[in-house]
């Protein structure tokens, strides 16, 4: 076992309120042929030491010195970092077990605990965030050929009108920033993003003269026109996507009261990426030149698009884009 650990570099850092607690762990864990970077005794000097020493796996005991303790130091930490957090404590009750689950832990290790103990906990921490490491540049790397893929689809639609070059980024720039901005995790950010790309795919399907007309139509034009959404759903709903990028194509159009196409849902039965897409994608509308009209200063837009709160739109996406666009 000692070979075994010569050759072992993770960095580990030691959260312990107790200094002879913390200063036994640390000799078993140098004992085990692990380096310890740093000890803290309080949840701010955990976050501190983290951003210094950039740990492979920190050790958290959940009662600290000081307001924070360890579970919400570990909230913390896993917001700005991606670092494994085993817990050790002496606590086993409902209330603390739930709460540190909520910060997905790589172990739940109760105090007092065997060095072979310790010793698994640790290797199985490191183990699984190595695989999820993996997993995450897998799914970016996958998301890079969506993203190509779809980029590509999406400059042939431009082609065809009635947008300008570029129109579909500009949506996705707008939509990404409003997504960012209501909390959204970075995994629907991008699903968003994506779709973006190809919301109006649906829109090859039609001819040209309701396409170049959108803005102006009546009649049979307007209704050929309003089944774009399903369209476009067909046509992707059987790539396997890992998010709901043929429902967001397929909602984009509805209303947020209901009077939206091509099935009328309302409100929260709108998915939240199709609810910020019609907003995004009014902005890039409203503030691109058309044939049949010039484009719209950004604060007139929003004036435009405020005008139809509640109505068209999700109140809460158009207030955060008003106070995103009016304050930045």
């Amino acid at each position: 076992m000692n070979s075994v650990n010569s050759r072992r570099c993770d960095k580990i850092m030691v959260v312990e309120d107790e200094w002879i607690v913390a200063d036994q762990l640390c000799n078993n864990l140098k004992g085990l042929g692990y380096m310890v970077c740093s000890t803290a005794s309080t949840g701010d000097e955990a976050i501190r030491n983290v951003k210094e020493d950039k740990p492979d796996l920190i050790l958290m005991d959940i009662v600290l010195k000081n307001k924070m303790n360890g579970i919400e130091a570990a909230e913390q930490i896993n917001l700005q970092f991606n670092i494994p957090v085993i817990y050790l404590t002496s606590y086993t009750n409902q209330e603390y077990i739930e709460r540190a689950k909520q910060t997905k832990p790589f172990g739940y290790l109760v105090k007092p605990f065997k060095q072979g103990e310790l010793y698994a906990n640790i290797e199985m921490a490191l183990h699984n965030h190595r695989l999820d490491q993996k997993i995450r540049e897998s799914l970016e790397h996958l998301v890079k050929c969506y993203r190509g893929t779809i980029e590509s689809v999406s400059g042939a639609i431009e082609l065809r009108g009635p947008y300008t070059s570029g129109h579909h980024r500009r949506v996705a720039e707008f939509a990404q920033a409003i997504a960012g901005k209501m909390g959204l995790s970075d995994f629907l950010l991008a699903g968003t993003c994506l779709t973006a790309y190809v919301y109006d795919i649906g829109l090859v399907c039609m001819p040209l003269s309701v396409i170049q007309d959108s803005g102006r139509l009546t009649g049979h034009k307007l209704s050929l026109y309003r089944n774009y959404p399903q369209l476009g759903y067909e046509v992707l709903k059987e790539i396997d996507f890992p998010w709901p990028v043929a429902d967001i194509v397929l909602q984009h159009c509805e209303c947020y009261d209901g009077s939206g196409f091509p099935q009328g849902l309302k409100k929260n039965d709108i998915l939240i990426e199709a609810r910020i897409l019609a907003v995004a994608h009014a902005l890039e509308d409203l503030t691109s030149h058309k044939s049949f009209r010039n484009a719209f200063s950004i604060n007139h837009a929003l004036d435009e698009i405020k005008f139809y709160r509640e109505s068209k739109y999700d109140p809460n996406v158009v207030d955060i884009c008003i106070r995103l666009f009016r304050d930045k």
